[in-house]
């Protein structure tokens, strides 16, 4: 947060650029500005934790802390991160609240200290503690609507006493964390479509703009696979619409299990049709990715639990490169000349873009 902090202030202007540190100007205060800022800044939501685990370590001097964010049914807490010996964790682990002092901290929704236990790397609050042991401040996540969102919990040491100053800056970094999860959660309701959690395609719309203006900047490739499932209305028709959607839900699993992580983008185009956008790829690794999706598309049995579906798909590649200028709808129109082109030679394949009079398959 220090590197951050310092970043910001050599591009802040006015009354921050002339002020110095220990002249009149309150540290505390520019911190907590900072921090609360810094928090409202992000909406992904594992950028926004790991900036949160850091910022409250900083303010709390706190040996371990954790986020955890309350399930729908407020029942549980899963834990979000961990921060601990200087860095961030990841932990696949909920602990239940019904009934347990955990619940007790949220109905409260007040910033509080409580004997320590530690379930794995997690501080947690126990009923009752000897003196002398490490504590456990609890910072209840207070969103909108005054409702409870999650819990921040801190190991502190058992003489660590925090002032009322020290306790309304945590309780003005909880706020702000609680309002930002609050707006990752429907920033990721806007952008991921409601049946198959894939992006949208409005989402897919900017993102493809985005990496063409990388392109004409810097060197590079992109490529584009439009997939669209065969004769999918067949599906609809002899086994109904529900059935038809959890088909497209397991064809979007099928393809988060095979792609790129953290850099093949997936958006539900619509219907039944799909695109993946894949920054930084030449046509010869897109066209082997769609070639391995059509497989085992073609190899899966889709299904609701009560009868097996067997399906195929069709897939277009359309790439471009830093030394051409196109647009993100010539781009998609490759794309969908190539995927035409594959229905044309009968489904179940995959044709690469060549030009607009012939494309070809490899």
């Amino acid at each position: 947060m220090e590197k951050q902090m310092q970043a910001a202030a050599g591009q802040s202007s006015g009354v921050f650029a002339e002020c110095e540190l220990g002249s009149g100007f309150d540290e505390e205060f520019f911190l907590l500005n900072f921090g609360t800022r810094l928090l409202t800044a992000f909406t992904n939501r594992e950028i926004l934790i790991d900036i949160a685990l850091e910022t409250l370590a900083d303010f709390s001097q706190g040996t371990r802390i954790a986020i955890m964010s309350l399930d729908e049914q407020c029942k549980t807490l899963e834990v979000d991160g961990v921060f601990y010996q200087n860095q961030s964790i990841r932990l696949d682990l909920s602990v239940p609240v019904e009934g347990t002092v955990l619940g007790k901290w949220l109905s409260q929704k007040m910033v509080g200290v409580a004997p320590l236990i530690l379930e794995g790397e997690v501080p947690l609050p126990a009923e009752s503690g000897q003196a002398g042991e490490d504590q456990c401040l609890c910072l209840p996540l207070v969103g909108s609507s005054l409702r409870a969102v999650g819990l921040v919990t801190i190991e502190i040491p058992a003489d660590r006493c925090f002032g009322f100053f020290e306790t309304q800056q945590l309780r003005v970094l909880s706020t702000a964390l609680a309002v930002s999860l609050e707006n990752a959660k429907l920033f990721s309701k806007v952008i991921h479509d409601s049946l198959t959690n894939l992006y949208t395609r409005r989402f897919y719309e900017i993102r493809v703009e985005e990496e063409l203006a990388k392109l004409r900047r810097n060197s590079g490739h992109l490529s584009l696979i439009l997939f669209d499932l065969d004769q999918f209305k067949n599906v609809n028709d002899s086994f109904g619409h529900l059935t038809g959607d959890e088909v497209l839900r397991q064809f979007a699993a099928l393809m988060l299990d095979h792609v790129r992580k953290g850099s093949t983008l997936i958006s539900r185009y619509g219907g039944e049709e799909f695109i993946l956008l894949m920054p930084d790829a030449r046509v010869e690794e897109a066209l082997h990715m769609a070639e391995r999706i059509v497989s085992l598309c073609a190899s899966h049995e889709f299904g609701d639990g009560r009868r097996k579906i067997r399906i195929t798909v069709s897939g277009g590649v359309a790439f471009t490169d830093h030394t051409q200028s196109i647009s993100a709808t010539d781009l998609f129109e490759r794309a969908d000349q190539a995927l035409y082109e594959a229905k044309h030679k009968g489904r179940n394949c995959v044709v690469v873009w060549h030009n607009q009079n012939a494309p070809y398959r490899i």
